[in-house]
């Protein structure tokens, strides 16, 4: 089965880097029952798909906090269906308070898990990320995105730059859609050392001694942004969040 996987994934990312591109929508009608705050959806979330432990709960609580429970658009680079499953919750918002979801990744074995989970206000697509991004921005150039996770480079904390790399140019993909108000959270973008998982601390702390900065994903981004008007830092420990 696994070895199917691996053969189906590889066929999709051929694909998609042809520009051949695999789009499935959502089915599920209903949102989570019970749930009276977006507080409440991430604890729960976090409380039965994942760990409240988890290093990522307290970003992705303010994140999905500072929407306010209104409908928004989200959309996702790196569809999860492991960790912190952030493609359901996700999803779970947009479902329970409105507003549409957008994930895209290279493979194709997150839609497959993913989709009989989905609502009928999420998308999911196996894509190339930036190239996904950039269309995105064409077909809605009128429309504001509200949240932004980007989460589709797996990173390597000794060797950073490449996921820093990838990140930055989806982040300049999706650029024109961050307006007033708009949310971007990174994932894998430590506040410091510490923060990075426990076997990497050694490679990280090594990483910013000689380059003076913490590896992450976001790393480039967070240059980019520093000290931009209208743009402000709102959290950082695991992920980094900013508010435009």
């Amino acid at each position: 089965m696994r070895k199917a996987m691996r053969v189906l994934d590889l066929a999709a990312a051929v694909m998609a880097r042809a520009g051949i591109a695999l789009e499935i929508k959502g089915r599920r009608a209903a949102g989570v029952a019970g749930v009276a705050s977006p507080d409440d959806l991430v604890r729960e979330h976090f409380a039965t798909r994942s760990l409240l432990s988890h290093g990522n709960f307290k970003s992705m609580q303010e994140a999905i906090s500072a929407l306010g429970g209104r409908p928004s658009w989200i959309v996702e680079t790196g569809s999860s269906a492991w960790g912190p499953d952030s493609s359901r919750l996700f999803d779970s918002y947009v479902a329970t308070f409105g507003g549409r979801f957008w994930s895209v990744d290279l493979r194709l074995e997150p839609m497959l898990k993913l989709r009989k989970y989905m609502s009928k206000s999420s998308s999911m697509s196996c894509d190339d990320s930036v190239r996904f991004l950039k269309r995105w921005v064409d077909k809605y150039s009128s429309h504001r995105v509200d949240l932004v996770y980007l989460d589709s480079f797996d990173l390597d904390i000794s060797d950073p730059m490449p996921a820093a790399i990838h990140a930055l140019k989806e982040f300049l993909a999706i650029a024109p859609a961050l307006r007033d108000g708009s949310l971007l959270l990174v994932d894998d973008t430590p506040a410091s050392g510490d923060w990075s998982p426990a076997p990497f601390r050694e490679s990280a702390a090594e990483f910013q001694a000689t380059h003076g900065i913490v590896p992450g994903k976001g790393m480039l981004i967070d240059l980019w942004l520093k000290g931009r008007p209208g743009v402000a830092k709102i959290g950082y420990l695991a992920q980094v969040l900013y508010k435009f």
